[in-house]
């Protein structure tokens, strides 16, 4: 049996080819990765920037949440907490935890405060956290320190005047303490008579 030249130089054309294509499919492949490390390199950076970028934020908006929010308990209570904001990973999410801190010791302060306490904090960390968006400068508040013993409440008055001062904002408050209204620019008096509210302007007490 011959053996055909021409068959097998056709052959070992197309093995050439074949070679040809997968010695360039492999600089394909290589370049390819090569690229997805570059890109993965990057990415790899960009994460390590933003979280450095993420940590720095949330060291300032931790002291400076829990700097005014402490300002705000000493400036009524003659034993206060000092107030902490800290960020912390869980189920990788960050969250942020808000506690009391005496004696060096971390409380939960709905579970571990007074009510008046708890009452202070709340309305200081409102106007923190817009300190921080500098929003619209009113606030609207619902009987703030209702929970606060009524010896402590002048000094609550004096914080709010001083906050409205220092801030630039106005506090619209609906409240039946005396010494808050002492401390009002305006007072309104709202009488509800047969079903009807009667809204009208009085002087400040």
């Amino acid at each position: 049996m011959g053996i055909d030249i021409n068959e097998m130089l056709e052959k070992a054309r197309n093995l050439k080819v074949q070679k040809q294509l997968k010695q360039d499919e492999f600089v394909l492949t290589e370049n390819k990765l090569s690229i997805a490390q570059t890109e993965l390199e990057n990415c790899q950076k960009a994460r390590i920037i933003v979280q450095e970028v993420a940590n720095k934020t949330q060291e300032k908006i931790e002291f400076q949440i829990s700097n005014l929010v402490s300002l705000a308990l000493s400036a009524v209570f003659p034993d206060p907490y000092e107030f902490k904001v800290k960020f912390v990973q869980r189920r990788n999410r960050t969250e942020c935890d808000l506690l009391f801190v005496k004696n060096n010791e971390e409380v939960e302060p709905l579970s571990a405060a007074g009510g008046g306490a708890v009452d202070i904090a709340s309305f200081a960390l409102r106007v923190a956290i817009w300190s921080i968006k500098k929003t619209r400068p009113v606030f609207i508040f619902d009987e703030p320190g209702k929970f606060l013993s009524r010896d402590l409440q002048n000094k609550f008055s004096a914080l709010i005047k001083e906050l409205s001062y220092r801030l630039q904002v106005q506090f619209i408050i609906v409240s039946h303490i005396p010494e808050i209204q002492s401390c009002s620019d305006r007072v309104f008096s709202c009488v509800n008579k047969n079903g009807i509210s009667f809204v009208e302007s009085v002087d400040s007490l």
